[in-house]
């Protein structure tokens, strides 16, 4: 993946596929070619956990990857489970050594595990051509995920809904994605899925 930088005037690095650009003099920060995930769609889940992630997501995750790998975890403060591609995952570790590093500069003191917990529930995955994958039965459970997944983009990341779930408990931010919502549920329906 590649990052045009237009009419800037400062040395810049390239680090673990990221560049970086410093903030201010002596500081550097992290500014990435990332991508956007976009899109939305239903899919049903198998007993044995197989989920395939629509079209337009898959393949910003595939951009992301560079190959069909998935990362799955919690969400941190909403019961679903939320999804993106390995630079995305490798942001998040860049993100907390800046941390760190911001903190030792200033001589303050930086809990890299506290920082990092959220590593704990990431999976990652290979996916089929198609964008069939298997859910880990725990991120299944953490996700209150039955026989239907809702994905949807979220920019950053994309998100994984029970539907159920989501109509009763979603943030009223997300009322234009319940609409989206509603139209899979009616297309699953009319398609007698």
């Amino acid at each position: 993946m590649c990052c045009v930088l237009q009419n800037v005037d400062v040395e810049a690095r390239r680090f673990c596929g990221q560049w970086i650009l410093p903030e201010r003099k002596g500081e550097w920060g992290s500014v990435s070619a990332l991508v956007v995930y976009a899109g939305s769609g239903l899919s049903t889940i198998d007993a044995k956990g197989r989920v395939t992630i629509p079209a337009e997501l898959r393949d910003t995750v595939s951009e992301s990857s560079g190959e069909n790998i998935v990362c799955i975890s919690r969400h941190p403060t909403l019961p679903c489970l939320i999804g993106y591609g390995r630079a995305e995952r490798q942001k998040l570790r860049a993100d907390i050594e800046a941390q760190w590093q911001a903190a030792v500069q200033r001589g303050g003191e930086f809990d890299r595990e506290s920082a990092g917990v959220v590593a704990s529930s990431i999976f990652e995955t290979a996916f089929e051509v198609s964008g069939r994958f298997v859910l880990q039965p725990m991120l299944r459970h953490f996700g209150k995920l039955g026989d239907r997944a809702f994905f949807f983009g979220a920019t950053t990341h994309f998100m994984l809904w029970n539907p159920d779930v989501f109509q009763e408990s979603a943030p009223p931010a997300f009322a234009h994605v319940r609409e989206e919502l509603d139209y899979w549920l009616n297309d699953h329906m009319r398609r007698g899925k």
